[in-house]
Order: C-alpha cells, then structure tokens, then sequence
C-alpha cells in the first residue's frame, strides 16, 4: 500500500510541476508578445521614460529567460536606446547613445536575418538626429522588414503587423 501512495505522490507532483511550468509560460510577461507591445507603447510615447523603463524591464525579464538570445539583446540595446529622448542633457543623450548602439549592432551581427532586430534598428536610425550618422542601414533594414512582412513574419500578431505597417509608410 505504502508503494501506490508513493508512486501517486510521485505522479501527483511531476503533473503538477509540469502544469504549473506550462501555467508560468503562458501567462510569463515576459513573453516575446508583450515585449513587442511594450516597445510599440514606447514608441507611440519616446519622450516618456515609465514607459520606456516598462519595455526596459520587460525587455530586462525576457533575457533573463533567454539569456543567450539576440533577440533579448537587440530588444534591450532598443530600450536604453531609446531612454535617451527622454534625457533632457545631450551629454547624457550621446553616451547613452554611444554605450548601447554597439550592443544593438552585436545582436543584428548574431542573427542578421532576424526581422524584429531589423525593425528595432530601422527605428532608432529613423529617430536619431541625422548628427550621430547613424542611418547607413536604413535601406537595407526596410527591405528586410518588407520581405518579412511579404512572407506573413507578423501575421499571427495582427496589431504588431499593423504597426509596422504604419511605420514603413512613413519612410
């Protein structure tokens, strides 16, 4: 008798340690989905920087999971990117700047293909002064992005794809 109640015991806990794991992963906020609506709300607000410490810190748990990701450092390297407009020094604004460009170029050297780190360059190249001569991609960035968008990248996250949209037609 005391076998059965161990091996219940034992089936008990390994099914509700993976429901529970599979729980977590669902409802994690740090998923890739809620990165990129968090970085669509920063965009919509550059200037204000909870909102931006919100893609941040979202962006801080998503590599926390995904340590060796490019992805998690390209989303990063965007965040502290764009915590720079809500600087009011430009000291301040061009070592941000200066500290997370090379992290950003990193992550887009690790997975050059990747059409979410194409898109979070294309967007920071589209905002920064023209002074800082950072907007020799902007080209290729774009035909990357259209190529995946083409090719229905974005298509199971409809709001993400309409927001890239918008951003390409104002190139």
């Amino acid at each position: 008798m005391k076998r059965w109640a161990v091996l219940t015991f034992c089936f008990a806990s390994v099914v509700c340690g993976a429901w529970g794991q599979a729980i977590e992963k669902v409802a994690a906020p740090e998923g890739h989905a809620a990165v990129l609506s968090a970085y669509r709300k920063a965009c919509l607000t550059p200037e204000n920087a909870s909102t931006v410490m919100g893609f941040d810190s979202i962006a801080v748990l998503y590599l926390e999971h995904n340590p060796e990701s490019a992805l998690g450092q390209g989303m990063k390297s965007t965040a502290q990117l764009m915590l720079a407009e809500s600087m009011w020094n430009p000291i301040d604004k061009l070592s941000q700047f200066q500290a997370w460009q090379p992290q950003l170029e990193e992550a887009i050297a690790a997975q050059p293909f990747d059409p979410d780190l194409r898109f979070f360059r294309l967007s920071v190249q589209y905002s920064v002064p023209a002074l800082l001569q950072y907007n020799q991609d902007m080209e290729k960035d774009a035909e990357v992005v259209k190529q995946a968008h083409a090719e229905g990248h974005w298509s199971n996250q409809p709001e993400h794809e309409s927001f890239i949209i918008d951003f390409l037609n104002q190139l």
